[in-house]
């Protein structure tokens, strides 16, 4: 986001550019957040149910468009619920499954024919308990369509060798954010495919230049190494580090460079459209650090890292409303089980926007 853009609105009939504000304290996050888990550890994870609406509220509630805040709308009894079934479920699969190789068997097959249910029960729960101005958001996805671009597309990419992931990963993209709606208006997104084989060749294109500066240094340290000489201890040092501190380099790299064409190609036509000025070298310097704080802490540090992150995504990202969204009105209603969105986390099926 470039701090010196302001919210436009002289004028209510024009299209107003408005940055995303997050406003959430790591330190109130944190205590928040330890809170819960410790609440959660003593109920033996029964209160992890209100634990996930309250740190989910906590975020939602701390990101703002135009002085309107998300809204998390789930309630910890419905997740609570949604949490029983799957947990009684996933323990029948597991009862079952040893009990004979056959069992087994089919009750993998009947798990992979679930999975594309499980997904999508898993966000359409998510997205329909998020709102923007009391509109909530829904997800329009059809098993078949599912199916084909989150099971069958990835087993085509790995038939070919990795060459047409960057395909695979656009279509399955921009299949996911059209089947999203947003006051009964479903988004459009304008992706490329070319694009995404250019992130990927831009991250290859750095392997290439790091691992011929990791053999020029290698070397050193194995002459080093045969000499005897104490220098090499901290050569190997280094290389273990940077070895450490280059897979997150290509990761801010892709998905900086990815975030910025999806959210820059994302609109809801005469309703709302996105910019993102992710930069590469900060997002890398946030990942590194934020990896850095989880290592030294054991991952108490997550909820900083969480408000880190959030606060670097909100800067980098500006909304244009455009004068429809004044008058778009609730299309869903609230009566969806928390059921499949926990199902899917239990059998590794979960699926998470950002």
């Amino acid at each position: 986001m470039n701090p010196s853009v302001s919210p436009d609105v002289s004028n209510a009939g024009e299209t107003r550019t408005l940055p995303v504000v997050f406003s959430g304290k790591k330190g109130e996050y944190l205590k928040l957040w330890l809170v819960n888990m410790l609440l959660s550890i003593l109920t033996l994870g029964i209160y992890s149910a209100w634990a996930k609406v309250r740190n989910t509220q906590y975020l939602y509630g701390h990101t703002q468009v135009e002085g309107h805040r998300l809204q998390y709308l789930a309630t910890p009894l419905q997740i609570l619920r949604g949490r029983i079934i799957a947990v009684i479920l996933f323990g029948l699969y597991v009862l079952l499954s040893s009990m004979h190789p056959v069992a087994n068997l089919v009750l993998m097959l009947l798990l992979l024919a679930a999975m594309p249910w499980l997904l999508i029960q898993g966000l359409r729960f998510s997205l329909r308990m998020t709102a923007y101005r009391n509109v909530r958001f829904s997800f329009n996805a059809n098993y078949g369509g599912v199916l084909l671009h989150f099971i069958l597309l990835p087993i085509l990419g790995a038939l070919t060798f990795g060459l047409a992931m960057p395909w695979v990963i656009q279509r399955l993209q921009k299949y996911v954010h059209e089947s999203i709606s947003f006051g009964g208006h479903n988004f459009s997104l304008n992706s490329s495919a070319g694009y995404y084989y250019k992130a990927v060749f831009a991250c290859i294109g750095l392997a290439i230049l790091y691992f011929i500066a990791l053999a020029i240094l290698g070397s050193g340290v194995f002459a080093a190494l045969a000499a005897e000489n104490p220098a090499a201890i901290g050569g190997m040092i280094i290389i273990m580090i940077s070895y450490f501190m280059f897979g997150y380099v290509i990761a801010a790299v892709y998905q900086s460079m990815i975030r910025n064409h999806v959210m820059n190609n994302l609109s809801i036509d005469g309703v709302v459209s996105f910019n993102s000025s992710v930069v590469a070298m900060p997002y890398v310097w946030l990942m590194l650090s934020n990896a850095l704080l989880l290592i030294f802490t054991l991952g108490l540090a997550y909820p900083v890292t969480q408000i880190r992150k959030n606060k670097f995504l909100a800067d980098a990202t500006l909304v244009n409303l455009q004068p429809a969204a004044d008058h778009l009105v609730n299309t869903v209603s609230d009566q969806d089980s928390a059921f499949g969105e926990e199902a899917a986390g239990l059998f590794d099926a979960d699926l998470s926007l950002t």
